[in-house]
């Protein structure tokens, strides 16, 4: 009578963990993704009953020799030994490449959280960005944010800019790394004669926070001229950022929105992390592998054309809104130079009608002249060339209309 109520305990610890991780999966794929369900913390109880079933089977199963309990135990506790020992070993070995390789040191960004965008730079604040290698400086820029957490981009008074110039982007556009009077909106300001620059962009945004912030009327609210000109400026690891990739999602934690197809329509739910919950617990968890970090295992495994076209659709989307809010106002996709084949993204784009800009070839992003030392952000000298070939094409394709 013992050994069948072992079993029966047994059986029932094993329900009550598989039962306690439903309602937890369940919690997070269709509930609020707190992981308390009727006022239970199913994380734990999940966590708690799974160790008391995994106990319960060793004692259970030597002290009533019941062989499955036993060998149900052995197995699992053979795969946890396994992974422990695989964790603790790849733990080691990533600290030792880490004190052979360099040591780097920064950036820290002053950001604080926003339900729109993710994340956004801290509001009326002066900001250092301070970058070593090795205990040696490679750059120290300081910055200014107005109210509306955009990076000040200063200009000359005495000007009449009755113009508006619009950048999106990510910190190419923002400008790691250079000061304030060598950024890319800068430099266009500097180089034509009517334009007031506004720098929307910001470190590890993409083309899904433009599309967000042009979602609201915000722009409108903040851009003083009627009419101007708006760039998103792209690079190729947008698209990571777009599908939230598990790397990506190191970055940001899912703290960017969420975009997505659903039958042909362009979806926004809210954020990755409140949008994707399961897949952001499972990221979260993986991360955490050191297994995973040594052999750089990220997800998905490709990118697809599918996942261009999504990005694709994203820019479009941006370029419609910027256009419901500024009417008749040119809007263009600026492809960044880059050493990858960029003619994919440049199709979709045009198969969207948005107009493209490409600079693609301009120069090679890695070239120590145009590319800041152990860093790929440009240079201040990188952003002037670009800015130059940016504000010629932008002249010949308006000459053209």
């Amino acid at each position: 009578m013992k050994r069948n109520y072992a079993i029966l305990i047994a059986i029932g610890l094993i329900l009550l963990c598989l039962g306690s991780t439903s309602l937890l999966l369940l919690d997070l794929v269709k509930g609020d993704g707190n992981m308390i369900v009727a006022g239970i913390p199913m994380a734990l109880v999940s966590k708690w009953s799974f160790w008391a079933a995994l106990l319960w089977a060793l004692w259970a199963g030597v002290k009533f020799k019941v062989e499955g309990l036993l060998n149900l135990f052995l197995a699992i506790f053979m795969t946890i030994l396994v992974v422990v020992g695989l964790e603790i070993g790849s733990g080691w070995v990533l600290k030792a490449q880490t004190n052979k390789g360099l040591k780097v040191e920064g950036p820290e960004h002053s950001m604080e959280m926003d339900t729109t965008l993710g994340y956004k730079p801290k509001p009326n604040g002066t900001f250092s960005g301070i970058k070593k290698v090795n205990g040696k400086t490679i750059y120290h820029i300081t910055y200014q944010t107005d109210s509306n957490s955009l990076r000040i981009t200063p200009v000359d008074s005495i000007k009449k800019t009755p113009d508006f110039a619009q950048f999106y982007g990510c910190s190419m556009t923002f400008g790691e790394g250079v000061q304030s009077t060598e950024t890319i909106p800068f430099y266009f300001g500097q180089y034509t004669t009517n334009f007031h620059p506004y720098n929307f962009a910001y470190s590890g945004y993409g083309p899904h926070q433009a599309l967000a912030r042009l979602e609201t009327p915000a722009p409108s609210k903040i851009v003083k001229e009627k009419q101007g000109v708006g760039f998103y400026i792209y690079i190729d690891d947008h698209v990571n950022r777009v599908i939230g990739t598990m790397t990506n999602f190191g970055y940001n934690r899912g703290n960017a929105p969420y975009f997505h197809n659903e039958s042909g329509k362009l979806e926004h739910t809210g954020l990755f992390i409140t949008g994707r919950k399961l897949r952001s617990l499972v990221y979260d968890t993986m991360l955490g592998s050191n297994l995973l970090k040594l052999f750089k295992v990220g997800y998905p495994f490709k990118i697809t054309k599918d996942d261009y076209a999504l990005t694709a659709d994203v820019i479009a989307g941006a370029a419609k809104s910027f256009q419901t809010q500024f009417p008749q106002q040119p809007f263009y996709a600026v492809i960044y130079p880059t050493t990858i084949d960029s003619q994919l993204i440049i199709g979709l784009l045009k198969e969207r009608n948005v107009k493209v800009i490409d600079l693609s070839k301009l120069f090679n992003p890695l070239d120590p002249e145009y590319a800041i030392p152990y860093d790929e952000h440009p240079t201040a000298l990188g952003n002037q060339v670009f800015t130059k070939a940016l504000v010629q094409k932008f002249k010949e394709a308006q000459n053209s209309n």
